[in-house]
């Protein structure tokens, strides 16, 4: 069954690699692409977007990182052919569309002598691939799910696909937080490396889904007040691009996430100045470590320089910590001078699974 979604569903997309007039008169003659999602073969889009999404973003990263590989870039295209067949087949359009014209930019970039803007532009529609799945997933699987089994269509593997399991692997939101750390990056003109490890180990999806939110504040705090601009950390003698690192290990009974960063430690004259501001402090007073870490949970601090559509707008690690506490578990931080910070999250082991 076929059905016409209530969010946005129309927009118009060009081809990648064209220019000037020949750029114009291909968008001019480009036709309005809209949704029109089958409930029945939604789930197989989701399944294999949740199989295939991963491999294209690691494609992408390793293509970055080794630009004269074209068979990362061939791999990539394979996987975005597929991607597009079974959006199309579904009946998700845009998705198809926005496939279709990555695989177009891919081949200019293969050609091309300076792959720069191609970069930009594959992340950019990779990115929004993956907020439109996103955007089919909370939206209609669980109606798409309850229809099937009520009318006895569901197939056994697409049962195993789409049923909420109880556990899951870390890295099953992998490449949501590569996007956070490049969508923040791109407003903050920064760039960063993050580094994941021990995303095979399987956590309960109720925790992994409660503790999304907490991960994505982290790394965008580390982007906003950790890593510095890249002339300052090139004056201090760090590479330009920054690194975070977030780890899953299994140590007695608990879960511990470790998330750090290479930037430039806690601002301690910025936090003396919210302490002494809220009368924490007399003038005179010199704000310990101890209190600087404390002072950043408190609500409404921060130390942005100015508010942003990410930073500094009251939301901030006192919503991060009461999440970690509600699961029952509990966070550290360190804070190294001149050489970032790094939070420390434990949660009961009750909850996850090795």
């Amino acid at each position: 069954m076929a059905c016409k979604l209530n969010w946005p569903c129309c927009s118009k997309l060009g081809e990648h690699g064209e220019s000037g007039t020949g750029q114009a008169a291909a968008q001019a003659q480009k036709p309005q692409v809209c949704d029109e999602v089958d409930e029945q073969l939604l789930p197989i889009l989701i399944a294999e977007a949740d199989e295939l999404l991963p491999k294209i973003g690691e494609g992408l990263r390793a293509w970055h990182e080794h630009p004269d590989n074209e068979q990362q870039l061939l791999k990539v295209a394979r996987l975005l052919h597929t991607v597009k067949g079974s959006a199309r087949m579904s009946g998700a359009m845009r998705i198809g569309e926005l496939a279709h014209s990555m695989e177009d930019c891919v081949q200019f970039a293969m050609q091309s002598p300076d792959q720069a803007e191609h970069r930009g532009v594959l992340d950019s529609d990779f990115d929004t691939i993956c907020n439109l799945i996103e955007a089919l997933r909370g939206g209609n699987v669980k109606a798409t799910i309850a229809d099937a089994i009520k009318t006895g269509e569901m197939a056994t593997s697409m049962d195993i696909n789409t049923t909420r399991s109880r556990t899951v692997p870390f890295s099953s939101i992998s490449e949501r937080l590569y996007r956070i750390v490049r969508q923040t990056g791109k407003e903050l003109n920064k760039r960063a490396n993050l580094e994941l490890s021990g995303t095979g180990i399987e956590l309960d999806r109720n925790m992994l889904d409660k503790m999304t939110a907490p991960f994505e504040h982290l790394l965008r705090n580390a982007m906003v007040h950790g890593l510095e601009a890249p002339e300052r950390r090139e004056r201090a003698g760090k590479p330009a691009i920054g690194e975070i690192y977030l780890s899953l290990r299994h140590e007695n009974n608990e879960a511990v996430f470790e998330l750090r960063d290479d930037g430039a430690g806690l601002d301690m004259v910025r936090l003396q100045q919210k302490a002494l501001a809220l009368g924490l402090l007399r003038e005179g007073e010199t704000i310990s470590t101890e209190q600087a870490i404390e002072l950043i949970f408190k609500p409404g601090i921060s130390t942005a320089q100015e508010v942003t559509e990410i930073a500094g707008r009251g939301v901030g690690l006192d919503v991060v910590r009461s999440e970690i506490s509600a699961l029952g578990g509990y966070l550290d931080v360190f804070s190294n001078p001149g050489n970032g910070v790094c939070f420390t999250i434990h949660l009961p082991l009750l909850e996850a699974n090795l």
